[in-house]
This record gives C-alpha cells, structure tokens and sequence, in this order.
C-alpha cells in the first residue's frame, strides 16, 4: 500500500470514530511532533543561543578557521 493509500485509510478510520480518547491521543501525539527543540532547552542555554545570534548580527563573528587557532590544545 503506498503513503498515499495510508493516509486515507487512516483519516477514515478517525473520520468514522467516536472514540473521544482516541482524537485525543492522535491530536496529543501530533501536538508533540511539532514541538520546537529550543522549547526544550533550560533559559540558560535560549539565553546563550540567542546571545550568539545578536553576535553574529552584530558582525562579530570570525571563522571556523579561526576559531580552530584560538581554541587548538
């Protein structure tokens, strides 16, 4: 059976369900796919993120050479 296929069967089968836990968890399950990984991270570690970015926009950035000379053990 191709995706396609699939697919429609199984909007079929939620279309003809009355079965409220099982919306529930396919509306839950989809709702933890589209779940933004920076959500995930500790304010410490957005606040440095996003720390970097406001560098970067401000030009001051230098390059993956670079930063291999100045960090090299």
């Amino acid at each position: 059976m191709d995706l396609q296929s699939e697919k429609l069967s199984v909007l079929q089968q939620i279309i003809n369900s009355d079965d409220e836990s099982l919306i529930r968890d396919i509306k839950s399950l989809i709702t933890a796919r589209d779940f933004d990984w920076f959500d995930g991270l500790n304010s410490r570690q957005q606040d440095d993120i996003l720390e970097g970015i406001s560098q970067l926009d401000r030009g001051e950035s230098f390059s993956h050479e670079e930063a291999k000379k100045r960090f090299s053990v």
